[in-house]
């Protein structure tokens, strides 16, 4: 087990980490739907790529969210 892989574990314990990229995660999801109404394609392709990082972090599954 390497520094960085205990460095996310700690990282998905620690409560305020976590909320803080469910809170973004949030936004961005609001975000990513008002570019996609207002036809902004290319500002709605770089929020979900940044959705599916921070779900990456959080451990979140496509069918989880």
């Amino acid at each position: 087990m390497g520094w960085g892989m205990i460095a996310d574990i700690i990282n998905k314990l620690l409560p305020n980490r976590k909320e803080a990229y469910v809170d973004e995660l949030n936004d961005l999801l609001v975000r990513y739907d008002l570019a996609l109404k207002e036809r902004r394609d290319t500002d709605a392709a770089i929020y979900l790529k940044r959705m599916k990082v921070l779900r990456k972090k959080l451990g979140y599954s496509e069918g989880d969210v």
